[in-house]
């Protein structure tokens, strides 16, 4: 309701204009996807740390440095408050024109622009900034989700009659493999898989992590009377409970069928969530249980699983014939074999689509039982979003600015999500999570800062690699969970926990079609090579390929890994951008402190996550050979947890928001990952080798 939209909205609002006293500023998004915070009063900027750099060219950046340095430097304190961490800020003459035109908060890095300020900027520096228009709330392109009964038979009905049917073909034009063989051996292999898989999942939890199973009864009282309710009123029996011993919030669930369910959470979840917020993501895996979700999931599998099989037969019986004349069956064996392939694939994708569909059905049921689809929607963001406002700089904090006592300290045990759990499977190995800080009040409980979360969902709702990302997954991104979760809020006449009601300011397609032809020149380049000389014009000889193909792929390179500047920024910024892709990046410098490996619980995890005053991100930590980041994680990974840490490198998105390390010092030991330097110099080294080949005529 309109009503609600405007308490959701002030309820985002957290800062003041540093000059009119008592006037709120107001977030608003830049044609470029940036969100900024402006004064409605005298129309004065706030950037937050980092977010300058994303409006200037890359050559200014490093005077923009120098003006950071020297504000630092001359420690010129203004009459003006930051409207992050309400301390004085430090004047700044970032424009060189001898006068004080910019103000930087010394506690966040972040600069207040006043109005004519701000015009300088845009004239003399070419500051790129343009309001985006503003609209209504996303929640309306929701759609209503299908009956889950009906949909799974006609999607299972589906997938089935296209196996007979195909089981059919092969029957036909190769006797000797009947349909009911092929059946009984993919039946076999996948009840097989689904009757022992439970146990060794089992086995793994209990020698790769550390996990234990507890009774009902140690669970925290909230969240066992949750259980034994929600079991006793759907006719389930009591989930067995697996904890492991991490402080990543995460949660998955496995086994047969809703009576023997094992739940397995990490501690971390006690320690972020609020009681209705951990009640609702067990509620969500209960209702994975409740639907039957894991036999469903497994008969689904099935499909694509027998047409591979079928694939994989054809290709190796067409290898092995020597026959031919009029009857050779081989002709007709590799049109199979191409057509179970392609039925592989479009099965493999409905299969995906299955999986996301169920997902959506698991948020209802764990929103409905725990009864509020905010407290779903809170756990979400908790899990799967990096931001939370550090008390210390806020305003709260700057009250007690000069006491003698020192701040305390928070808790450093929060690490990086698991492996598998209530977000996507192939992201959930490293997607950031909010630290959350606790709360001013004293209650312990940790506070989210709900319009960075908006400005962070942009990137699931706007760029067209979300989608395809999307596409490949077993999980919708958790942007569009959100929209449907506060759908439902609506309807139930309960307060959503966010509102997105940003408009997009442009399509994105033209940096999408961009890094599709970076990403694929090179193979585009080799490709048409080849299919030149297949049509008749001359054969390019190998030296001249492979001198083609090194360039295009130094190229990008070049766009992959820029190395211009690596500017401060804060995990805020980096996850508000959308012109953002894994292989556009946003070079970035960011300090804070290790809270843990990569895959929480597993010894030889050699990735990791830090916390900045702003949140949480993964730290993507890479070398030239897979054995290489092994040993190194194993025997050096846990010394660096809770080190501070400083690190340079390439912010992405794939859709996990992930930083590739260039460089990184902890406690003050400086080192490298070498796989960008790998990378060029094979490529040099190809160039080089066609070079040779080419001088030699070959």
């Amino acid at each position: 309701s309109p009503t609600l939209g405007r308490l959701m909205k002030k309820a985002q609002i957290a800062m003041e204009c540093p000059k009119c006293a008592g006037n709120a500023m107001r977030p608003r998004l830049t044609r470029t996807g940036v969100e900024l915070d402006q004064c409605g009063r005298c129309k004065s900027v706030w950037l937050d740390r980092g977010e300058i750099y994303l409006h200037l060219q890359p050559k200014l950046h490093d005077e923009l440095d120098d003006s950071f340095v020297k504000a630092r430097q001359r420690n010129a304190i203004s009459r003006y408050a930051s409207p992050k961490s309400g301390q004085r800020m430090l004047e700044a003459d970032f424009t060189g024109n001898g006068r004080s035109d910019a103000y930087l908060d010394p506690a966040t890095s972040g600069c207040w622009l006043p109005a004519d300020s701000l015009q300088t900027f845009i004239d003399d520096y070419q500051f790129d900034l343009a309001w985006a228009e503003e609209g209504r709330g996303a929640t309306r392109y929701v759609r209503r989700l299908p009956n889950l009964a009906f949909r799974s038979t006609v999607t299972l009905g589906g997938l089935y009659a296209l196996l007979v049917a195909g089981l059919i073909a092969l029957s036909l034009v190769m006797p000797a493999f009947t349909a009911e063989a092929i059946l009984i051996i993919g039946v076999v292999i996948v009840l097989i898989g689904f009757l022992i898989s439970p146990f060794l999942m089992d086995l793994s939890l209990r020698w790769l992590y550390k996990s234990r199973w507890v009774p009902i009864s140690q669970l925290p009282d909230s969240l066992a009377r949750f259980v034994t309710a929600t079991c006793a009123e759907h006719n389930m029996k009591l989930p067995s409970f697996g904890i492991i011993a991490d402080q990543a919030p995460n949660a998955f669930t496995y086994g047969h069928t809703p009576n023997n369910a094992r739940i397995v959470i990490t501690e971390g979840l006690f320690e972020l969530l609020e009681p209705a917020e951990l009640n609702a993501v067990v509620g969500h895996e209960i209702g994975h249980a409740h639907n039957w979700d894991m036999l469903l999931m497994t008969l689904a599998q099935l499909v694509p699983l027998v047409f591979y099989f079928i694939y994989r037969t054809m290709i190796d019986a067409v290898a092995h014939m020597h026959t031919g004349g009029k009857n050779d069956p081989r002709p007709a064996m590799i049109a199979i074999a191409i057509g179970a392939f392609i039925v592989y694939i479009i099965s493999e994708y409905v299969v995906l689509w299955f999986s996301r569909l169920r997902e959506y059905y698991a948020d209802k049921f764990g929103a409905r039982a725990v009864g509020s689809p905010a407290a779903l929607a809170g756990a979400l963001v908790k899990i799967a979003y990096g931001l939370a406002r550090n008390q210390a700089s806020t305003k709260a904090a700057a009250k007690t600015e000069g006491d003698a006592a020192p701040a305390k300290k928070e808790s450093t045990s929060l690490s990086a999500i698991g492996a598998m759990g209530i977000c996507n499977v192939a992201a959930g190995q490293s997607l950031a999570v909010t630290s959350g800080v606790r709360s001013a009040d004293g209650t312990g409980s940790y506070a989210v800062d709900k319009a960075s979360i908006r400005g962070a969902m942009k990137w699931d709702l706007w760029n067209p690699w979300a989608s395809w990302f999307e596409l490949n997954s077993t999980h919708p991104l958790t942007a569009k969970r959100l929209l449907h979760l506060t759908k439902q809020s609506q309807e139930q006449g309960e307060e959503p926990y966010i509102t997105f009601d940003l408009v997009k300011p442009e399509s994105y397609w033209d940096e999408f079609l961009v890094d599709l032809l970076v990403t694929f020149l090179p193979y585009i380049l080799l490709v048409s090579s080849i299919g030149y000389a297949l049509a008749g014009g001359p054969l390019m000889n190998i030296g001249g390929a492979m001198v083609l193909f090194g360039l295009a792929s130094l190229w990008k390179l070049g766009f992959r890994y820029p190395r211009a500047a690596f500017p401060e920024m804060s995990v805020e910024t980096l996850l508000h951008q959308v012109k953002v892709s894994n292989i556009r990046p946003v070079p970035c410098t960011l300090e804070g402190e290790v809270r843990g490996k990569g895959v929480p619980g597993l010894v030889w995890s050699d990735d990791f996550v830090m916390q900045d005053d702003t949140g949480i991100i993964f730290l993507d930590h890479r070398q030239p050979l897979a054995i290489w980041e092994f040993i190194w994680g194993w025997l050096r990974g846990d010394s660096l947890v809770g080190g501070h840490v400083r690190v340079k490198g390439w912010y992405r998105r794939s859709p996990m928001p992930h930083v590739e390390i260039k460089e990184f010092t902890v406690n003050g030991k400086r080192r490298r990952s070498y796989l960008w330097m790998f990378r060029y110099i094979t490529t040099f080294v190809i160039i080089g080798i066609g070079l040779l080949l080419l001088g030699s005529g070959i």
